[in-house]
């Protein structure tokens, strides 16, 4: 058996957390932008405070998912600490997130 067949699940398994990478990345950055944006802006950017509320919620949402797909874009051996990196940074991100919308 060649080292190119023993590696293929694994590649495809890579290839996939990439797509879903980016699938769950772009809302998440989003609707993280627009809670954050709104809270920072003046208060004409967004007056009801709708964005700040549905854009917390669904950046958290989506963060979580992000969270677990990120580490399956690294090689088996690395998923473990990746998993640790990719929590801790949903946490801060979140917390981050829960603490712009309760100062609000």
């Amino acid at each position: 058996m060649n080292r190119t067949s023993r590696d293929a699940p694994g590649r495809g398994v890579r290839i996939l957390g990439l797509i879903l990478t980016v699938v769950a990345g772009i809302p998440f950055v989003f609707c993280a932008w627009i809670a954050l944006s709104s809270r920072l802006g003046l208060g004409s950017v967004d007056p009801h405070g709708y964005g700040l509320i549905f854009g917390t919620f669904l950046a958290l949402v989506a963060g979580i998912f992000l969270a677990m797909v990120v580490p399956l874009m690294f090689p088996t051996a690395r998923r473990g600490s990746a998993y640790v990196g990719s929590l801790i940074g949903y946490v801060v991100v979140a917390a981050a997130l829960i603490i712009s919308l309760i100062t609000a």
